[in-house]
């Protein structure tokens, strides 16, 4: 299995989440995640960049963009770490939220 170094991604409700009018229609890839779930991502058409992912347990409820995608994504501070386990030995933990080396845990 292959793992990125980090991400960061914030949960925002499937009804809050929408495209703007002049945005293109994302390229979107579905594949296992690895534990046997289906985990659907979408991406700029136009420059790959990573739009949004979500499984398919809460495809019905919400959407994990990625932060850099939002116009003021210092307005969604971190929550939380998950699959600390995988972090990089240069990358310090984020102070005062919480940490899980898995999401089941």
């Amino acid at each position: 299995m292959v793992y990125k170094a980090f991400g960061l991604t914030t949960k925002i409700p499937v009804k809050a989440f929408s495209y703007t009018p002049e945005s293109t229609k994302p390229t979107v890839h579905e594949a296992d995640n690895g534990s046997g779930s289906l985990l659907h991502r979408e991406f700029c058409s136009k420059c790959g960049s990573g739009i949004l992912e979500y499984g398919a347990a809460a495809a019905n409820e919400f959407r994990y963009v990625m932060t850099g995608t939002l116009d003021d994504p210092s307005a969604l501070p971190p929550k939380g770490e998950f699959f600390c386990v995988h972090r990089e030995k240069w990358m310090p933990e984020v102070p005062g939220i919480f940490h899980k080396d898995k999401v089941k845990e």
